[in-house]
C-alpha cells in the first residue's frame, strides 16, 4: 500500500534524507522503518498496559484471597482448642 504525505518543512525533509544517508538507506526506507517501529512500539504499549491492569487485578484476588485464609485458618484453629 502506498502513502502520500504533503506539506512537509523543506527543513524536515532534509534531516530525514540526512539520516537515511547515514543508514545507507532511501528516504523511503527510514519513512517504512520509523512508522513501523512506531506502530509496533504502539501496539506493544498497549498490550503492556492491558497486562499490568491485569496483574493489577490478580494481584488484588491474591490480596483478598490471603485474607480469607487467614480468617479460615484462625477459625479451625479455634474449633481444634473447642474439643
Amino acid at each position: 500500500m502506498n502513502l502520500l504525505i504533503r506539506d512537509i518543512d523543506p527543513i524536515l525533509v532534509r534531516q530525514l534524507d540526512e539520516r537515511a544517508e547515514k543508514q545507507r538507506c532511501s528516504r523511503q526506507e527510514l519513512l517504512k522503518g520509523l512508522l513501523t517501529t512506531w506502530c509496533a512500539e504502539g501496539v506493544q504499549s498497549t498490550q503492556v498496559t492491558r497486562l499490568e491492569r491485569q496483574l493489577e487485578a490478580n494481584t488484588l484476588h491474591l490480596k483478598r484471597s490471603a485474607t480469607e485464609l487467614e480468617q479460615l485458618t484462625k477459625l479451625f484453629r479455634e474449633v481444634m482448642h473447642d474439643d
